[in-house]
């Protein structure tokens, strides 16, 4: 990049620069130019209406005592969720549901001599 480039990217970004190198940039036709471009470029970046803010504003700490509720929310409902589900764990294997149908096997079962398929 050439000087006056630099100096008039430098003035548009808000960052230090030699005001004389600025006046003999934009002395030429090829600095007002570029100025030029480099205005319409920023304005169809940037939004409508909007400024970009500089910098971003610090967010307020979250009280401790509201991550210590979290915390023993998630903590009562594990532990609820465990109870319920040993409760009902050793009722659901106590009894065998009843049948609804029998099956009865053919009378005449074939044996099948071990190593041998048919």
């Amino acid at each position: 990049m050439s000087d006056t480039h630099e100096v008039i990217s430098a003035f548009l970004d808000d960052e230090t620069f030699d005001p004389g190198q600025l006046a003999e940039a934009l002395s030429e036709p090829g600095g007002r130019d570029l100025l030029l471009d480099l205005l319409a470029l920023r304005h169809l970046v940037q939004p409508q209406g909007n400024e970009v803010p500089a910098s971003f504003e610090h967010q307020p700490r979250r009280s401790p005592l509201r991550a210590l509720v979290a915390v023993a929310a998630v903590l009562v409902a594990l532990a609820g969720g465990y109870f319920v589900g040993q409760g009902r764990s050793g009722t659901a294997l106590s009894e065998a549901p009843a049948a609804t149908r029998v099956v009865e096997a053919p009378a005449a079962w074939q044996e099948v001599p071990l190593g041998r398929m048919r």
